[in-house]
């Protein structure tokens, strides 16, 4: 059942990326055409790729074991954050003039995808309890 639900996070994920690619594509093309930063798909990789992983692992821990997935989900959304500071560390240590528009989209970014990825995995928990009970 875990290999189902990771091909349906996967498709909608690839449909998030799609929206979020063009509305991406759309407003640096128009309004803010003076914002965009070459480090922008990147930034956009790393954060679909740890997310994709990260929901993954949740997915196969509540799976294996329930009573796990709440100290998997901390310590995951902790291992998170911690390279996405990495990451964000090391993007303004190389180029610190455009750290407000970077730390802006990366924001915006994380955000996005955060809800998206709560969402997901609360429908999952729900739809997996509802169906063992």
């Amino acid at each position: 059942m875990a290999n189902k639900e990771v091909r349906y996070f996967l498709k909608k994920m690839f449909l998030l990326c799609l929206v979020i690619i063009g509305l991406s594509l759309l407003l640096f093309d128009s309004v803010l055409k003076g914002y965009f930063l070459k480090i922008y798909p990147l930034q956009f990789a790393v954060i679909v790729l740890v997310t994709i992983f990260s929901h993954i692992r949740l997915i196969h821990t509540f799976q294996q074991n329930a009573k796990k997935f709440n100290t998997t989900f901390l310590s995951v959304m902790s291992i998170k954050l911690f390279i996405y500071l990495i990451f964000i560390l090391v993007c303004l240590l190389i180029d610190r003039t455009n750290a407000i528009n970077f730390v802006l989209t990366f924001l915006v970014q994380y955000s996005i995808f955060t809800i998206f990825e709560v969402i997901e995995i609360s429908n999952f928990v729900k739809k997996d309890l509802n169906s063992s009970n």
